[in-house]
């Protein structure tokens, strides 16, 4: 039964992600109007040799965004980067984050908040603990 549900909810992210096409999610650049100069960007880096854990991190956190935030993306008061540390771009914008390996990372004009050791543990085992989490962490940011 977990696994039918399972598949069940995969397809239905899938479907979320190839019909919302939000170029917002693919990357953290917007050209939008944003009055609210407290925009939260997330940025999951990571290598190009991924796990299984690896890519839940990022589809759990990228589904968490999308299902609880949906305007704010559009607006682009909330970025989604997935950032490959193995090509040029990733290995600079890691460099410029201090990032040195696969990290989950918030960040605002105020904040920066690191859920890695989260996003690592939760993401395959507990996938509802990781979406609280990161509810949290953009709650908290929004303040």
């Amino acid at each position: 039964m977990k696994k039918v549900s399972g598949i069940i909810m995969a397809l239905f992210f899938t479907l979320i992600m190839t019909s919302w096409n939000n170029p917002v999610m693919l990357k953290t650049s917007f050209t939008g109007n944003v009055e609210n100069d407290n925009v939260i960007e997330v940025y999951y880096f990571h290598f190009s040799h991924r796990c299984a854990t690896c890519i839940s991190v990022e589809e759990v956190t990228r589904n968490t965004l999308i299902e609880n935030y949906p305007e704010k993306i559009r607006s682009g008061e909330i970025t989604f980067e997935s950032v490959d540390m193995d090509e040029k771009e990733g290995k600079e914008l890691a460099k410029k984050m201090r990032v040195s390996g696969q990290t989950l990372l918030f960040t605002n004009d105020k904040k920066k908040t690191n859920l890695t050791n989260d996003a690592f543990l939760y993401a395959g085992t507990n996938p509802q603990k990781l979406q609280e989490k990161i509810k949290k962490t953009v709650t908290k940011m929004m303040e």
